[in-house]
C-alpha cells in the first residue's frame, strides 16, 4: 500500500550536517560494527511488532505495521513503508530500547545498517498469523527472500542537490527535483554464483561491486583458476534485481542567481523503478553513495589501449602484478576517479511544486481517488448551485474570478482558461481513432494586456505545466529529439521536448507569432492527434503528447485593428488557427472608469499583496480550493441530451451560413463543431452536472462568438425566425456590451 503524502518540509540549511561533538576519527572496530548491526535489526523488529497509532483520545489503536505487512503480502508487494516519526512515537512501555537513539543511528549510519533493516521485514512476516497468510508468506520468502526492503519517508528536512557533499555519505536524507531523463529498466546482478570451468566447483555469495566481480581464486586444492569462470544465472543463490537510473535536476527556486541548475544520478531498484516520468517533480528519500568511474562501464571501442591493457591484468602485487611496480600515474587514471550518486529507496510526487505560499498543492490531473471533507463538499455544492442577482446560475463567473486573481477583468479569457484546466471527455471510436478532449486556447492581444501573466499563472497551477517562448523554441525542442547517451555506450535515446514533458498537462507558448513557420508545423500533429511521430536516426516511434496548448500572440501591426477580419490581424496559418477551440482578442481600449479600476487594482497589489487586493469574499476560492474543485469536476462524465444535440446542429448550421463570421481564411470547419461539443461538456463539468443541457450549449456558443470581442458583428439568430425577433434584439445589445467591456 502506498503511504500517504506528508506535509511541507523545511529545507536543510547548506553547510555541514548536524553532528555530535568532534572526536578523533577512527575506523569502527568490526566487532563493534557487527554488534551495532545486530542490535539495530533486533530493536527495529521490536518496533515493527509493537507500534500502535495513538488515537485522539490518547488510547492506542491496532498494530500498525503488522496490518501493513498483511496488506503488503496480499498485494504481492515487497516493500514496507515506515514513517520516520513513528520511531519516536512508539509506546516506551512496549519496547526495551530508547526510541530517539534508534532513529539517530538509522539516520546517521543508514547505508551500514540498511541490510539489517531489510532483513527485519521477512522476520516480521514470520510473525503473521492465519493459514492463508502463512502459506503466502512461505512462498514469498522462498522466491524473494532478499527482495524485501524497508523504505522510510516523511523526513523533516530535505537537502538541495547543490548541498550534497561527501560529509553526507551514507546518511538517510531526502532530495527534491525535476526528473529530466530516465533509462529503461535493466537487470542488475547483485550476488553472483560462479562455476569454475576447470574443476566444475561452484562458488556462491560473490557480492558485485558496480561491475562484474568474479571470485579471486578457485578454493579447490591444486586448481588455482583465477580467470576462467561461468556465471550460473539460474542458480537459487544468484540474486538479480531490477535497476533504473534517473537524472534529477534541482528545482528553479533552488538555483542561486546567475548559476546553472545542477543534476545528480539517482539509482532506484525493484519496486521503485518506473514510478516517475521525465517532467515529474519528485521527492526521493535515500542515501548518498560513491560510484567508481570504472572504464569497464564504457564500450571497448572507446577505451584507450592503456586502459584496456590495465583492465586485463591485476594490479594487486599479491597475485603477481603483470607490469611490476608502477607509480600513481599508472593507477590514478583508473582507480582514483569516483562520482557521487544517490541511492533512492522511496520516490513520491513532491506536494510543494506550486507557487509556494499556500503550502502543499493538489495535482488537478491526478488519477488518484479524491477525498473531500464534508465542509469542502458543502461549499463546492453551494458554488455549483449559486444564483446571481438576476436569478440565473453564475457558478461559471464565480469560478472564473478565482483564476489568476492578480489580473483585473478579462473575465471571458479566464472562463476559457478554466474550461481548458477542466477539459472535456477524450473519446475513442470503434476503429481505434482517438478524439481529443483537451481544449486549446489562443490569446491574441495588444501589448500590456496581461497575456504572459495569464500563461505564467497557468504554468505553475499544475505540476506538468511547461512554459516555453516562441522565439527561443525549435521544432525538436518542442516535440522530441534523438541524442547519443554517453552513459549508455553511445546508445541513441529519445530526448523529450516541451510537449512530451507536458503530457497530461498544459504547454504555455508565449510569443507564438515569433516562431518560425517550420517550427509551427511541428506541433500540428500534437494539437489534433495528440501524438508525436519521430522518424530519424534509425528510430521510428510514436509518442504521446496529450496536452492542451495555451498560446499568446501579438497582432500583425502590434495593435488589433477592429475593421479587419481576425485572420488578417495575425500571422498564423489557417491549419493552426482551425486547431484552436477558443481565440480571444484582448484589446487595450481607452475607457476612463475601467482605467481607474485597473490602476486602483495594481496599486493595491503593490501596497497590500495579492490576497488583500483581490478582496476575497466567501465565494472566491484560493488556489488549493480551486484545484480541489477542478479535480472534483473532472470526475464527472456528462452525456449530451437529445435537445442539446439539436441545438448543437442548429448552432453549426448558422455558423456555416453566416458570411460575416470568418474565422481565419479557412472559415468555419467541422473542427468548430467538435470544439462546441468539447466546450459544452467542460461547462457541464463546471456546474458538476452529468448531462449536457441546451443551456450549456448556448453558453459555449456565446463564449466561442464573444471571443472575437467584435461589437459590430452581426448577431446570429438561433431560434426560428418568427419566434426569436425580440431575443435577437436583446442578444445584439449583449454582444455590443461584451465588445465594449474589454479590460
Amino acid at each position: 500500500p502506498a503511504p500517504p503524502g506528508g506535509g511541507p518540509l523545511r529545507r536543510t540549511p547548506p553547510g555541514p550536517a548536524r553532528s555530535p561533538p568532534s572526536r578523533p576519527v577512527v575506523a569502527m572496530d568490526p566487532t563493534v560494527k557487527n554488534q551495532l548491526i545486530q542490535r539495530v535489526q533486533r530493536y527495529f523488529l521490536e518496533f515493527l511488532e509493537n507500534f500502535r497509532l495513538k488515537n485522539e483520545d490518547g488510547s492506542f489503536g491496532d498494530l500498525y505495521y503488522l496490518e501493513q505487512a498483511t496488506k503488503m503480502i496480499q498485494e504481492g508487494k515487497r516493500t514496507l513503508y515506515v514513517k520516520i516519526e513513528h520511531l519516536e512515537q512508539v509506546d516506551p512501555a512496549a519496547i526495551s530500547f530508547e526510541p530517539p537513539v534508534l532513529r539517530h543511528v538509522i539516520e546517521l549510519k543508514y547505508m551500514m545498517v540498511r541490510d539489517a533493516l531489510n532483513a527485519a521485514v521477512p522476520q516480521l512476516l514470520g510473525k503473521l498469523q492465519g493459514v492463508e497468510i502463512e502459506e503466502e508468506v512461505r512462498k514469498a520468502r522462498e522466491d524473494d527472500e532478499m527482495k524485501f526492503a524497508a523504505a522510510f519517508y516523511d523526513l523533516e528536512t530535505f537537502s538541495g542537490i547543490r548541498d550534497l557533499r561527501t560529509d553526507r555519505l551514507g546518511k538517510l536524507q531526502a532530495i527534491c527535483g525535476t526528473v529530466t531523463r530516465t533509462t529503461e529498466v535493466k537487470p542488475e546482478l547483485l550476488v553472483g554464483t560462479f562455476q569454475c570451468n576447470e574443476c566444475n566447483r561452484e562458488v556462491s555469495g560473490v557480492v558485485q561491486q558496480f561491475k562484474v566481480t568474479q571470485p579471486a581464486v578457485c578454493p579447490t586444492r591444486n586448481c588455482g583458476n583465477r580467470s576462467n569462470w561461468t556465471l550460473m544465472g539460474e542458480s537459487r543463490t544468484t540474486r538479480w534485481g531490477d535497476w533504473q537510473k534517473i537524472r534529477l535536476q534541482e528545482n528553479e527556486n533552488e538555483v542561486p542567481n546567475g548559476a546553472m541548475p545542477r543534476s545528480i544520478d539517482v539509482i532506484v531498484r525493484d519496486e521503485n523503478c518506473d514510478l516517475c516520468k521525465p517532467g515529474d517533480k519528485v521527492m526521493i528519500t535515500g542515501s548518498l553513495i560513491v560510484v567508481p568511474d570504472v572504464p569497464s562501464m564504457m564500450n571497448p571501442s572507446e577505451l584507450k589501449t592503456t586502459a584496456r591493457r590495465s583492465l586485463n591484468t591485476r594490479s594487486d602485487a599479491a597475485y603477481g602484478g603483470g607490469e611490476g611496480v608502477r607509480g600513481l600515474k599508472g593507477t590514478g587514471n583508473r582507480d582514483l576517479t569516483y562520482r557521487l550518486s544517490f541511492f533512492g529507496t522511496f520516490v513520491r510526487e513532491n506536494a510543494d511544486w506550486g507557487s509556494g505560499s499556500s503550502g502543499p498543492s493538489e495535482n488537478i490531473r491526478s488519477d488518484e481517488k479524491l477525498y473531500l471533507s464534508p465542509a469542502d463538499k458543502d461549499k463546492f455544492r453551494g458554488i455549483s448551485l449559486h444564483t446571481g442577482p438576476g436569478g440565473k446560475k453564475d457558478c461559471f463567473d464565480v469560478l472564473a474570478r478565482s483564476v489568476a486573481p492578480q489580473i483585473h477583468g478579462h473575465l471571458e479569457v479566464k472562463k476559457g482558461i478554466l474550461l481548458m484546466l477542466i477539459g472535456a471527455l477524450p473519446k475513442k471510436t470503434d476503429e481505434g481513432i482517438k478524439l481529443r478532449g483537451d481544449i486549446n486556447v489562443l490569446l491574441l492581444g495588444d501589448p500590456a494586456t496581461a497575456k504572459s501573466a495569464m500563461l505564467k499563472w497557468t504554468s505553475v497551477f499544475l505540476p506538468r505545466g511547461i512554459f516555453a517562448s516562441g522565439k527561443t523554441s525549435t521544432a525538436a525542442g518542442l516535440t522530441a529529439s534523438v541524442v547519443r547517451d554517453m552513459d549508455l555506450d553511445q546508445e541513441k535515446v529519445i530526448q523529450p521536448g516541451a510537449l512530451m514533458l507536458a503530457d497530461n498537462g498544459i504547454c504555455c507558448i508565449d510569443e507564438f507569432e515569433r516562431m518560425d513557420a517550420k517550427d509551427q508545423t511541428a506541433i500540428h500533429e500534437a494539437m489534433e492527434q495528440q501524438t508525436i511521430t519521430l522518424s530519424k536516426a534509425g528510430i521510428q516511434a510514436t509518442l504521446n503528447a496529450r496536452t492542451s496548448i495555451l498560446a499568446s500572440a501579438l497582432p500583425k501591426n502590434t495593435y488589433y485593428e477592429a475593421d479587419l477580419p481576425l485572420h488578417k490581424n495575425c500571422e498564423l496559418t489557417p491549419p493552426i488557427m482551425s486547431r484552436f477551440d477558443l481565440m480571444f482578442v484582448m484589446q487595450d481600449i481607452h475607457d476612463e472608469p475601467n482605467d481607474e479600476a485597473v490602476a486602483d487594482h495594481i496599486l493595491n497589489l503593490h501596497s497590500l499583496g495579492v490576497t488583500e487586493a483581490t478582496s476575497r469574499s466567501d465565494l472566491t476560492l484560493n488556489s488549493v480550493e480551486l484545484q480541489r474543485y477542478i479535480r472534483l469536476a473532472r470526475t464527472f462524465r456528462p452525456k449530451v441530451t437529445p435537445e442539446a444535440q439539436q441545438r448543437l446542429v442548429r448552432c453549426y448550421k448558422k455558423l456555416r451560413e453566416d458570411r460575416t463570421y470568418v474565422r481565419g481564411a479557412c472559415g468555419v470547419t467541422v473542427r468548430q463543431l467538435e470544439s462546441l461539443i468539447r466546450l459544452s461538456e467542460a461547462i457541464a463539468r463546471v456546474h458538476l452536472d452529468d448531462k449536457v443541457t441546451e443551456q450549456y450549449v448556448t453558453m459555449a456558443f456565446e463564449l466561442q462568438l464573444n471571443t472575437l470581442k467584435r461589437a459590430e458583428r452581426e448577431n446570429i439568430d438561433l431560434e426560428d425566425d418568427e419566434a426569436g425577433a425580440e431575443e435577437q434584439a436583446g442578444a445584439a445589445g449583449a454582444a455590443a456590451g461584451a465588445g465594449g467591456g474589454a479590460g
